[in-house]
């Protein structure tokens, strides 16, 4: 390569294949670019993060304050990779296939993630919309319909394996050539929400941008799917009108008017659009966030539109959104294989395949060790204890894959069953039940996940154990959680008031665990004084 002036110039190569040729667009963690898989002959889009190294954190070094930075910076990279593992296994036509990722180490020790994608030619729709004058030639309903039901085609397919995007907007959907509507940054969502609950041990920090944020968002409360519903309601109302539903102003800002303010008609500024499509969108955006329909409910309401025949009005055919169904795009639920051995499980077995499912769990393969347990699962049937110890194992690694709504349920179940047999103080029950809740909580189920949660704090004994007692104090935090999430902010705060002075003894008064929890009970008594105006955006 030369640079114009002659002189060669040695381009960067990731993995010994991937070389980057240009920039084609930065935000706050991470740039995008442009480059070439030398040992496939293909053109790929490559993402990089922001470069992490011990001297980068703005902190002494031995501080509680650059540990907690460390120790983050761990967590995310760690999550980022696992869940981009789990992206990368989705077959959805409207996400990007995810070619490869990595870690590169730079000579002065400080490493960067790398994503290698599929690289897309089409437009954003946030080029398109500033590119659309909606007073004199507004887009068709048909069009906006059409791009709405892609997305939630794509959502309904994520949502299945517990992934929720955390930031739905123009600048993340793309319309490639065909009319196919690709859902873009799911990666960097995902590393920057670091869970869909708060955590006492986590920097505070509000995922998503102000215009499409739910109000659980802006209230810093568990982030769902129903989340995502919202800020794709926040969008379908904006291709509908060419505005978002929702403005700040000095009287009253942004955030408040996502937490207070009834949605807006679609119908005002746009008079034909059909009343059924007017209540749907109003259906999304519910403040509550369980009165939200789910991506599939959202995606059956739009298919009657976008398959009427009509003419979009956009200006570029190539990229008409409303081709690709001339075939359903809804992709049916995957199921995995079933197992084909039929020889029972022996002692010996067992033993080995729970050694083979820890060095698996250990070396971040939980895909592999759920696998190898269904398989254990199936073969164990004869007997049933350690059928029922190898479902415990099995629950275990989907809550370790991030497969909450799978764990869940079997978390729930087996400890169900070793009731039967083992007192409510046994750690086999306990663990059941503290996981349920916890995996329970994740997916907002509050009605689901409080029982759990509350068996495990009235039944677990933290005297002399460390780990029993953080988690003790974890349960009741979560508890809090979700009281608020179901719309109980007093029995929310009374819990939160309660947990504090353990806190304070356990990591000190002034520690980030209490700053975290105070600012909780700052956000619901501001729910129940009316103050929504408090807080900030990151």
């Amino acid at each position: 390569m030369e640079d114009g002036t002659g002189r060669a110039v040695e381009r960067r190569l990731l993995a010994g294949r991937y070389r980057i040729d240009g920039s084609l667009g930065r935000g706050g963690m991470s740039e995008v670019f442009y480059g070439y898989d030398e040992r496939l002959d293909r053109r790929v889009a490559i993402k990089l993060l922001r470069p992490s190294s011990p001297g980068a954190v703005p902190a002494a070094p031995d501080s509680p304050e650059a540990v907690e930075i460390l120790d983050a910076l761990d967590r995310d990279r760690k999550r980022f990779l696992r869940e981009i593992r789990t992206t990368a296994q989705l077959e959805h036509p409207g996400t990007p296939a995810v070619y490869d990722t990595g870690v590169d180490t730079a000579p002065d020790g400080s490493t960067q993630l790398w994503l290698v994608m599929q690289l897309l030619r089409g437009s954003t729709l946030e080029s398109m919309l500033d590119r659309t004058e909606y007073l004199t030639s507004a887009p068709s309903v048909l069009w906006a319909a059409s791009i709405a039901a892609q997305i939630a085609a794509v959502l309904a397919d994520v949502h299945r394996v517990d992934i929720v995007h955390r930031d739905i907007k123009p600048a993340n959907v793309m319309v490639v050539d065909g009319g196919l509507v690709k859902v873009l940054d799911f990666g960097i969502a995902i590393l920057r929400g670091a869970g869909a609950l708060p955590r006492l041990t986590q920097v505070d920090r509000t995922v998503g941008t102000p215009p499409y944020m739910s109000p659980e968002q802006c209230l810093g409360q568990a982030v769902t799917p129903a989340s995502d519903i919202y800020s794709l309601g926040c969008l379908l109302y904006e291709l509908l009108t060419g505005d978002v539903p929702f403005h700040g102003t000095t009287d009253m800002p942004l955030r408040a008017h996502h937490i207070q303010s009834p949605a807006p008609s679609v119908r005002v500024p746009r008079g034909d659009v059909p009343r059924a499509l007017d209540a749907l969108v109003a259906s999304m955006l519910a403040k509550d966030p369980q009165a939200r329909p789910s991506a599939e409910a959202v995606y059956e309401a739009l298919l009657p539109l976008v398959t009427t025949p009509g003419e979009p009005s956009g200006n570029d055919e190539n990229r008409d959104p409303t081709r690709p169904f001339r075939r359903p795009l809804l992709a049916p639920a995957k199921r995995r294989e079933q197992s084909t051995s039929r020889g029972k499980l022996t002692d010996t077995e067992a033993e080995e395949l729970k050694a083979n499912v820890q060095a698996l769990l250990e070396n971040d393969r939980p895909s592999e060790a759920i696998s190898l347990l269904e398989d254990g699962v199936a073969r164990a049937a004869h007997d049933s204890f350690l059928e029922l110890r190898l479902r415990h194992f099995l629950a275990a690694a989907q809550f370790y894959a991030g497969e909450y709504t799978r764990a869940a349920s079997l978390f729930e179940v087996v400890g169900r069953d070793y009731r039967r047999y083992l007192p409510p103080s046994d750690s086999y029950v306990l663990d059941c039940s503290y996981h349920a809740g916890h995996a329970y909580a994740e997916i907002g189920k509050p009605d689901k996940a409080l029982p759990q949660l509350r068996f495990y704090v009235q039944n677990a004994n933290a005297s002399g154990n460390d780990d029993t007692a953080d988690q003790i104090r974890e349960s009741r935090f979560v508890i809090a959680q979700m009281l608020a999430s179901s719309g109980r902010p007093d029995e929310a705060l009374t819990e939160l008031k309660a947990v504090r002075p353990l806190l304070a003894d356990a990591f000190g008064a002034d520690s980030t665990q209490v700053r975290n929890l105070d600012k909780q009970i700052n956000r619901l008594k501001s729910i129940q004084g009316g103050d929504s105006s408090s807080g900030t955006y990151s």
